[in-house]
């Protein structure tokens, strides 16, 4: 049956799902992921097999429904959510209608997500299907929610209505923050239709709601570019690697072939290269930009890092106001350092199965190896390391100074305090990634935090038997895409763009010409 003929159950809508659940959320919450094989084993059979036939389908329906957590209302919504591809999901519709099951809004909003999964060019027929469900979601609901704005977002970009989609972004602000695939959808569409203005308005906004472009965004911009007249390429093609810096966001290594295949009119020469841990180049054999955080922006940073953990977000909430008084008074007394230690992070670097002793000797490894620099060293740790008692505690306490917070009361603040109370020039030494509050300090300062964390923190690789510390160094120089002289630029690449990876030098660099 065909399928433009299986519209009209649209019209008929069972309302029954008005909060953010729908067939993939245990994709975005992987602590409702079930926990048997059957959802997996269905998701790799309808990736590996033809569309299936109306018995096949009613199997896999009742395979669904014998596991606990679903039901006659979400099951339909997880089945559909599992379908790979545009022709499998409207096999599963289609199933639906002639077993004369009801369809409700997240079944709808899952059928719309799969047009961008379509094998093949969207066509004419489908952008009409496209639109006609939209607007037959539109008369049905005045608002919609959530789920159901970034499913139609999805869909509506790939069609000339796609300016819809700036509507359903606000209906989304209104119980939230859209998520990256809405904002890079009609970033991408903007791009592509000449919407320059509009596209980057999109990234500005993702970026400050801590949502990650991706590829296609960026290889959208790259034609538009390519598309202008002039020598626009290079200055369009210098606004993306320096919205990537100030964003702190990395391209991937898809987006650095794309750049390496530049044709040489544009004025772009892009080589593959290595940089050293020393900042150098191995292509053009120039160093990279070091990191700078001045004495003004990095008081900004310790003033509003502070009101916020002490004032503002109560980062402190585990923790109670005599202890605080004591870490100041503490710090009053002791500061400054010259490197402060998560001494617990120190402690279980090797794993949390091991006896105090053991714990005590790993951090008395670290203590000794600043001693012997010379260093001013402050551990942070919690009273029940009171208990390690042995002559590595004894070393620590005498050659050190320790402050032990209570045991509820969390690491990080304190090491994060400290070591700015200290000063600019205060290192500090922890796994730990720190991002939640470079989060909670914005856009601009949070920025200062990176570059200010990735020139000074350092972590524990390993202890030798002779009782040797291999430290990890951070690298101090320009971890983002960045212009290091003239016309030259230095630019990092990644597995996958819109993935955080760890703030540490990435292995991959291109080293580009850019003439203007």
């Amino acid at each position: 049956m065909c399928f433009r003929s299986n519209v009209f159950w649209l019209r008929k809508f069972v309302f029954t799902e008005n909060v953010r659940y729908y067939a993939g959320i245990y994709q975005k919450n992987p602590q409702l992921k079930p926990a048997t094989a059957t959802i997996e084993t269905i998701k790799a059979k309808l990736t590996d097999t033809n569309t299936p036939t109306s018995e096949e389908w009613k199997n896999i329906r009742l395979d669904i429904l014998n596991e606990r957590r679903f039901n006659n209302t979400n099951v339909d919504s997880v089945v559909l959510g599992l379908c790979p591809n545009l022709r499998i999901g409207k096999s599963y519709v289609s199933f639906l209608h002639q077993q004369g099951l009801q369809t409700n809004l997240a079944i709808v909003g899952k059928l719309l997500r799969l047009y961008r999964l379509k094998e093949d060019k969207i066509s004419e027929e489908d952008e009409a299907e496209i639109w006609r469900m939209y607007t037959e979601l539109r008369e049905q609901n005045a608002i919609l929610d959530a789920n159901t704005c970034e499913h139609a977002i999805n869909a509506l970009t790939l069609t000339q209505h796609w300016k819809h989609c700036l509507e359903l972004l606000e209906m989304i602000k209104i119980t939230g923050t859209p998520d990256s695939s809405s904002y890079n959808c009609i970033a991408s569409k903007a791009f592509q239709t000449g919407d320059a203005a509009m596209g980057w308005q999109m990234l500005q906004e993702m970026c400050e709601n801590k949502r990650i472009p991706n590829d296609d965004s960026f290889l959208a911009w790259l034609e538009y570019s390519r598309s202008q007249e002039g020598q626009i390429f290079s200055t369009n093609l210098e606004r993306m690697l320096q919205f990537t810096n100030d964003h702190a966001v990395f391209l991937s290594k898809r987006i650095g072939n794309e750049l390496l295949q530049l044709p040489k009119d544009l004025g772009v020469s892009a080589a593959v290269t290595r940089v050293t841990d020393n900042g150098k180049c191995s292509h053009c054999k120039g160093n990279l930009s070091s990191i700078v955080v001045s004495k003004d922006m990095f008081q900004k940073m310790k003033d509003t890092f502070l009101e916020a953990v002490l004032i503002n977000r109560e980062i402190f909430n585990r923790t109670t106001p005599e202890e605080l008084n004591r870490f100041q008074t503490f710090l009053k007394k002791t500061v400054p350092y010259d490197v402060v230690i998560d001494g617990l992070n120190v402690a279980f670097s090797s794993g949390n199965q091991k006896n105090p002793t053991v714990y005590a000797q790993q951090v008395a490894a670290v203590v000794r190896h600043y001693v012997r620099q010379k260093k001013r060293v402050l551990v942070i740790g919690r009273r029940h390391m009171d208990k390690w008692r042995s002559k590595e505690m004894k070393y620590i306490r005498e050659n050190s100074f320790l402050f032990l917070t209570e045991d509820l009361s969390q690491d990080d603040p304190f090491l994060l305090y400290a070591a700015l109370e200290s000063g600019p020039k205060t290192d500090f030494f922890s796994r730990d990634l720190m991002r939640k509050h470079s989060f909670m300090l914005g856009e601009e300062l949070g920025g200062v935090f990176k570059r200010w964390q990735q020139e000074h923190q350092y972590s524990l690789l390993s202890i030798m038997p002779d009782g040797r510390v291999i430290i990890r160094a951070p690298f101090k120089y320009e971890l983002y895409a960045h212009k290091s002289s003239a016309n030259r630029w230095h630019v990092p690449l990644v597995e996958h763009g819109n993935r955080i990876p760890k703030i540490e030098k990435q292995n991959d660099w291109l080293c580009m010409s850019i003439e203007r």
